[in-house]
C-alpha cells in the first residue's frame, strides 16, 4: 500500500489525508501542536470549545458545505440572516441593506448613490481586468475620495497594514463576490455556522482518517523533509524516520524551507519572498452585548481597531448561558511594535474604545479574556500574483505544498483551504499511483 505523509493538521492537511484515505492510500498526519486546526483552532474556555479567532460560511463556501455533506454532519450546519454596521467619528450607523446606505450620514447623498452604484459595477467586473490594478487606486476611483476614506481604507488597513497600498484589485473584488452570494435579496445576507464550530469538522474528518487506515500524530513537528536523488521519500519526526511515496505540505512555507533548507530553484525561491502578517486578536466573553450586530466597522481616530465581530449576533452558543463572544483582530506585522504589545495594555486600550461604542461598557461585563498571536497568518496578494503564486505539485518529485496564496485573489477561508487539501491530495494519488516509466 502506497504511503503518504501530510505535513500540518489543519483543514488543508485533514481533507487532503482523508481524500487519500478514501482511495485505498495509508496517511501519516504529523502536527507539532497538541490540537487539530491550525489557525482555525479551538482552546478550552472553562468547559467550552471555543475557536481562537472568528469564521463564517458564506454562500458559495462549496468545498466546506460539501465536506459537511459527506461526513454527515448537515444537522450541525445553520444559516442565519446577519446584520453589520459602521462606527464613524463616534456614532454606530447599521449599514448593509441599500436604505441603510441611504441614511448613512458620514457620506453626503451622492456619495450614497455613487457607493450603492459602484457595488453593482464591482460585480460585473471580471478578476483579469483587476489583478494588475492597485485596490486603493481601483476603490478611489469607484467610490470616490471620501467613501474610500471612510469606508474602504480603514478596511484594507485593518487586512493588510503597511502592504495595503499594494494589494491587487482583485482581492477586494473577489471578497465582495463572496459576500454577495450571502445575500438571499439586497435587504438580507445570510451566514453559515456549525454547532461546536470549525473543530466539529476537524474531529469528524480526523475520525474518517483513521477508519481508511490512516493515523494523526500531534505534537510531532516535522524536524526534516528527506530528499534522496532529487526526489523527496519521506520525512524525520520525534527523532523517527518515515518512508514516503510522497509528501504533502500544508503549513506555511516558512516552516516548510526550515524543515529542508537545502531546496533551491526559482519556484522555492518565490515561496521565500511570499510577504506574510501575522494576526492578534482579542477574545472577550461577556456577561452582555455590545451591538445587535455580527460585524462593526469602525472609522474612528480614537478606536485603535478597525473591526470588531461579535460573534454570538450569528451563533448564540447556548452552552454560554446566555453569555456572549466578541472578537477584536487585528492584522500587523511581527515587527510593528504593536504585535508585541503587552496583553493587559491591549486589553485597556480595545476596551476603553468598547465603551465609546457602547457607552454603557463596563470591564465588569468580562467573565473571560484572552490575546491571541500568530506570526504567519495573511499571505499578501501584490499585482502580480497570477505570475507569483507556486503550484501545489512543486519541482521535487513526489513533494506537494499549499499555501493560502494559491487561493488568491480569493481570501483565505476554511472551505478555500478544504479545497486546496483536496486538490493536493488528487494530484499526490495521481503521482504515485502512475505506473513506473522504464
Amino acid at each position: 500500500m502506497k504511503h503518504v505523509v501530510v505535513i500540518g493538521a489543519g483543514p488543508a492537511g485533514l481533507k487532503a489525508a482523508s481524500t487519500l484515505g478514501r482511495r485505498g492510500v495509508r496517511v501519516t498526519v504529523l502536527e507539532r501542536e497538541s490540537a487539530l486546526g491550525g489557525l482555525a483552532g479551538s482552546f478550552d474556555l472553562q468547559g467550552v470549545r471555543i475557536e481562537r479567532y472568528y469564521h463564517f460560511i458564506c454562500k458559495g463556501d462549496d468545498d466546506l458545505v460539501e465536506t459537511v455533506e459527506q461526513l454527515g454532519l448537515s444537522e450541525r450546519l445553520h444559516w442565519r440572516s446577519s446584520r453589520m454596521a459602521y462606527f464613524v467619528d463616534g456614532r454606530l450607523y447599521p449599514f448593509l441593506t441599500p436604505w441603510e446606505l441611504l441614511r448613512f450620514r458620514p457620506l453626503s447623498l451622492a456619495d450614497r448613490v455613487r457607493a450603492g452604484i459602484a457595488v453593482q459595477r464591482a460585480r460585473r467586473m471580471r478578476e483579469e481586468d483587476l489583478a494588475r490594478r492597485r485596490a486603493m487606486e481601483w476603490l478611489r476611483d469607484l467610490f470616490g475620495e471620501t467613501a474610500c476614506r471612510i469606508i474602504w481604507e480603514p478596511l484594507m488597513r485593518f487586512k493588510f497594514a503597511e502592504y495595503a497600498p499594494e494589494i491587487s484589485a482583485a482581492w477586494i473584488w473577489a471578497r465582495m463576490i463572496r459576500l454577495s452570494r450571502s445575500r438571499k435579496s439586497p435587504w438580507r445576507e445570510d451566514l453559515g455556522y456549525l454547532d461546536g464550530g470549525s473543530r466539529t469538522v476537524f474531529e469528524a474528518l480526523q475520525r474518517d482518517i483513521e477508519k481508511h487506515g490512516g493515523c494523526v500524530r500531534l505534537g510531532t513537528p516535522v524536524e526534516a523533509a528527506l530528499i534522496e536523488g532529487e526526489r523527496v521519500t519521506g520525512v524525520r519526526a520525534g527523532g523517527e524516520t518515515l518512508a514516503a511515496d510522497a509528501v504533502i505540505s500544508t503549513v506555511t512555507p516558512v516552516v516548510l524551507l526550515r524543515a529542508a533548507p537545502d531546496l533551491r530553484g526559482e519556484y522555492f525561491e518565490r515561496l521565500r519572498r511570499i510577504p506574510t502578517i501575522g494576526i492578534f486578536c482579542l477574545f472577550l466573553r461577556l456577561r452582555r452585548s455590545v451591538t445587535p450586530y455580527f460585524w462593526v466597522n469602525a472609522s474612528d481616530a480614537r478606536v485603535p481597531f478597525a473591526g470588531m465581530i461579535e460573534y454570538t449576533n450569528l451563533n448564540p452558543m447556548h452552552a454560554l448561558a446566555g453569555d456572549r463572544v466578541l472578537y477584536v483582530p487585528q492584522y500587523l506585522s511581527a515587527s510593528d511594535p504593536r504585535f508585541s504589545q503587552d496583553d493587559e495594555e491591549v486589553l485597556r486600550s480595545y476596551t476603553d474604545a468598547l465603551a465609546l461604542i457602547h457607552p454603557a461598557f463596563d470591564r465588569d461585563w468580562i467573565r473571560h479574556w484572552a490575546v491571541f498571536r500568530d506570526r504567519f497568518a495573511q499571505p499578501i496578494c501584490l499585482t502580480d500574483y497570477r505570475e507569483t503564486t507556486p503550484a501545489i505539485e512543486s519541482p521535487v518529485p513526489n513533494l506537494f505544498l499549499t499555501d493560502s496564496c494559491q487561493l488568491h485573489p480569493h481570501d483565505r477561508t476554511i472551505s478555500g483551504s478544504l479545497s486546496l487539501g483536496r486538490r493536493a491530495a488528487e494530484l499526490a494519488a495521481a503521482r504515485i499511483e502512475r505506473p513506473v516509466e522504464r
